[in-house]
């Protein structure tokens, strides 16, 4: 008999940790469901799920090249074998390439698929997917929707926003008394941030202090000063963080920006331009209507340090209506999620 959930998804934390948040909310719906994840034999996504305590199998699916047929031929009977293995009653497909090979075992296996699309462009393999998912949430409003797709939000993890900002100044040893800044780049960091805050931070020091997430085997700025905090990778902290900062300056992954909302942080979004279908770009102009500030990468060197300024003199004000409902949706969206997914384990 197919009981319990199989969890999908690959290719960085953006595509666990959402799904780390529906799981949460499956187990205080419906105590007892069997969960069980496939990721990528990746260490961070290892540990990551290591760190939930949750049942878990990798997979290595290919990317394209040469040896595409072969390897996905490989990850497809590796992923038939496992659906074989566990026998779950539905697959929740949290998007890249992993999640092909797993989808198409379960489609032949006849497996309900619920894809959830974060992004507010879909990439090849949700697009892919798509065709197959008996529903489709999705984390942007849609234009035109139609009777599988459901517009639930992006999925945060509960802690995320039950940070404190006591402890956050304990880690850091800030002293709490001028505004904070928080850069990130998603759980792989992103160079062009790090380079642009190396070669300004001394100016950006003038007007606040800095949290810098690098990202692992990620160089920040060079400087010996108690205002500057540099961390290559944050697990538990980072709800710290949020409660602390009073800017951001990140990416547009989809899951970094449902997270800011959700702690009502107002962010300085730089899209990581013409990859996956140009999708934070896309992410960064649906953010714009709750509050963000876009800032182009070939702007960001000349552009950054007046940016933080002009932000910081209107951060005191509060949250729009769009922000407010941005926050609540991200927070809903698990539980929204978690509805749908227990529709196919009754």
């Amino acid at each position: 008999m197919r009981t319990g959930i199989l969890f999908v998804g690959g290719g960085s934390i953006g595509h666990i940790a959402p799904a780390i948040a529906i799981m949460q909310a499956i187990e205080m719906m419906k105590p007892g469901v069997r969960c069980h994840f496939v990721c990528l034999p990746s260490q961070m996504e290892t540990e990551y799920l290591q760190k939930y305590h949750c049942a878990y199998s990798t997979i290595n699916s290919p990317r394209l090249s040469f040896s595409f047929p072969w390897k996905f031929l490989q990850a497809y009977t590796q992923a038939s074998r496992l659906l074989t293995e566990v026998e779950p009653a539905v697959v929740f497909s949290k998007g890249g390439h992993l999640s092909v090979p797993v989808c198409l075992a379960a489609r032949r296996k006849g497996i309900p698929i619920v894809l959830h699309e974060s992004d507010a462009m879909s990439g090849y393999a949700n697009r892919i997917v798509g065709r197959w998912a008996n529903a489709i949430c999705t984390g942007f409003p849609l234009h035109n929707p139609s009777h599988k797709y459901m517009y639930t939000g992006n999925p945060i993890r509960r802690e995320v926003t039950e940070g404190r900002r006591e402890e956050a100044l304990r880690i850091t040893g800030l002293k709490g008394n001028r505004p904070v800044l928080l850069v990130m780049g998603g759980s792989q960091g992103a160079q062009a941030l790090n380079e642009a805050v190396a070669e300004h931070c001394k100016e950006l020091l003038t007007v606040c202090d800095v949290i810098h997430i690098t990202g692992r085997g990620k160089q920040g700025a060079l400087l010996q000063d108690p205002r500057y905090v540099q961390r290559d990778f944050v697990y538990d902290t980072l709800p710290h963080f949020y409660a602390l900062a009073d800017l951001a300056l990140s990416r547009a992954g989809a899951n970094a920006l449902s997270e800011l909302a959700a702690n009502g942080i107002h962010t300085i979004v730089v899209p990581l331009r013409s990859v996956g279908h140009d999708h934070q770009q896309k992410n960064a102009e649906a953010a714009l209507k709750s509050g963000c500030v876009l800032l182009q990468q070939n702007d960001l060197k000349k552009s950054l340090v007046q940016t933080v300024k002009t932000c910081l003199k209107s951060r005191k004000s509060p949250p729009t209506a769009s922000e407010a409902h941005t926050g609540a949706r991200s927070a809903e969206a698990s539980v929204q999620i978690a509805k749908k997914l227990c529709e196919f384990l009754d």
